[in-house]
């Protein structure tokens, strides 16, 4: 017991930044469950017309995570320069980041305008699907300058060590996509009734109102960042630095999206049933551990990016190692009582006996990952944290490829294991990619990476 007593501050910080952020996921969350139970109302082509809107949207997200990655590493390194030494360069990072998130999310705009019936109809979509998904993604493309200036708001306010703006900010902007969207979904009260249409403003308004007041919040004096004069808001080493971190972050989100079509391919060939089974699975872990385990990543990134930041590398070190036993104790409980109580909760979700079967199997090889998965988080957070975003994408895409693509089928299929198979390999994909960046944790490189960015960074600054 002794030997934990040297990680309780680091814990007590850790939960401190972290509610916030689960509340967030949260709110997220019950905003999208939502969308779908109002669809679900509307019919079957409303419900897809809107799951395949979102398929494309999720470029918008991807953009948006991987400009948000950029900017909590920079601001949370920039914030501890500015705690040791008094130099301020984080409002030109998130001046120029902001910037580019507009650049970046304006063509969505004209696509939205030109081409959004032709890319739901590339999907497959039948005729009326096609109608009722080009009319949603036009409203949603048009938010997206929105989304992204939100996202990576919320995450440069983190990197500061303030959590709770971007909940207040989320949870504002959710309960009004909420009610905006059963609103005008159905046509209550005084709204009229618009169907997908009218969950497409919903979100549109949430979007549009969380930037307002993002931008706001840093147009105040007082606050932990505002935004610099547009003449000193391009500085080329930023933007290299900007690329260097997000690229890989957004490809990584995009190379998970990716997979997720094969490899539902693979569980599908052992029937509807077993495909049920692995979403129901799936939609448990993500409402009852996603939140810690999302979280717990980037509290790691704030915290270990701010004492790089001080030059305090054997601090970021620690409080790495802090999060990783916060990980065993916490999410390895939660996972415990996944496995035991996995068949009363897959039962709240279907009555068909060969569906309950196939998804407490997959739900009990969920509780065993999530330990896992969390520690591949919170090392990738310390990766973040010191500008490193590569080494936990090539983890992703050479673990996913061979082990939870390939070594499923192999064990599976070629082997006959059947579902057991898809378990094994759901499993090693998540050690695999845990052990890839723990190795560059051991290594300690990533202390010279972040060393090497600030001090070009704020030599840029000076050269100013």
């Amino acid at each position: 017991m002794l030997y934990y007593l040297k990680y309780i501050e680091i814990w007590r910080e850790a939960l401190l930044l972290a509610w916030p952020i689960m509340l967030n996921h949260i709110f997220t969350t019950a905003m999208r469950t939502t969308d779908m139970l109002l669809m679900g109302y509307f019919g079957p082509a409303a419900v897809t017309a809107v799951g395949l809107g979102d398929v494309w949207e999720r470029i918008v997200l991807r953009i948006g995570l991987g400009l948000g990655a950029g900017s909590i590493s920079l601001i949370s390194q920039d914030t501890g320069v500015a705690s040791r030494t008094g130099s301020q360069g984080s409002n030109e990072v998130l001046s120029q980041i902001l910037l580019t998130g507009v650049i970046l999310g304006l063509p969505f705009i004209l696509i939205g305008l030109f081409l959004s019936d032709n890319l739901i109809a590339v999907l497959g979509a039948a005729p009326e699907v096609v109608v009722l998904g080009a009319q949603y993604l036009l409203i949603i493309f048009a938010a997206a300058p929105f989304r992204i200036v939100t996202l990576i708001s919320a995450r440069a306010l983190q990197g500061t060590g303030d959590t709770r703006t971007p909940m207040f900010v989320d949870i504002i902007s959710n309960l009004l996509n909420i009610v905006l969207s059963i609103g005008l979904a159905l046509g209550l009260f005084f709204f009229p009734e618009l169907g997908v249409v009218g969950v497409g403003w919903g979100t549109f308004a949430a979007k549009l109102l969380a930037a307002v007041l993002y931008l706001i919040f840093f147009l105040l004096p007082g606050g932990n960042l505002s935004l610099e004069k547009p003449s000193r808001s391009w500085n080329l080493i930023i933007t290299k630095q900007l690329l260097l971190v997000s690229l890989p972050r957004s490809l990584q989100g995009g190379y998970q999206s990716l997979i997720t079509f094969p490899f539902n391919s693979l569980v599908l060939l052992f029937g509807t049933e077993a495909a049920a089974a692995y979403h129901i699975a799936r939609r448990i872990q993500q409402q009852i551990i996603a939140p810690l385990h999302r979280s717990y990543g980037t509290v790691t990134t704030i915290m270990a990016g701010q004492r790089l930041g001080r030059e305090e590398a054997a601090e970021s070190q620690k409080i790495t190692r802090g999060m990783i036993w916060l990980t065993i104790l916490t999410i390895g409980l939660l996972s415990l009582l996944l496995f035991i109580f996995a068949p009363a909760l897959v039962n709240l979700f279907t009555t068909d006996s060969l569906t309950a079967y196939f998804a407490v199997g997959f739900l009990r090889t969920l509780s065993l990952g999530a330990p896992i998965l969390t520690s591949y988080s919170v090392f990738s957070g310390l990766l973040t944290g010191a500008g490193d975003t590569r080494t936990p994408f090539y983890g992703l895409v050479f673990s996913q490829t061979l082990f939870k693509l390939g070594l499923s089928y192999g064990l599976s299929i070629s082997l006959a294991l059947g579902l057991p198979g898809v378990f094994i390999g759901l499993v090693m994909d998540y050690l695999v990619r845990m052990i890839w960046v723990a190795r560059r944790f051991f290594s300690g490189r990533w202390r010279e990476d972040a060393s090497r960015l600030i001090a070009e960074r704020h030599q840029g600054i000076k050269e100013k």
